[in-house]
């Protein structure tokens, strides 16, 4: 830890510029935590929702497609 705290401040970066050992405040919590939760999570959710829906809806047209010829083939 010392070792880390000496090639910090060698480095020419102080604590203070790097923010370290400050408490996060309230707001900023609430904010990062909005944003993972809601806005990440909440977008990927909807991304492979709609993706799935799109697979589905394709392999339902490939579907109906092979249908059609097998009947077009059989008479049908």
């Amino acid at each position: 830890m010392i070792a880390a705290m000496h090639f910090v401040l060698a480095s020419g970066f102080s604590p203070s510029l790097l923010d370290l050992g400050q408490a996060p405040s309230a707001l900023g919590v609430t904010v990062a935590l909005l944003l993972t939760f809601v806005v990440a999570i909440g977008g990927l959710a909807n991304f492979l929702i709609a993706y799935t829906v799109g697979q589905v809806l394709g392999e339902r047209e490939q579907n109906l497609e092979r249908q059609r010829a097998y009947d077009a083939a059989h008479g049908k």
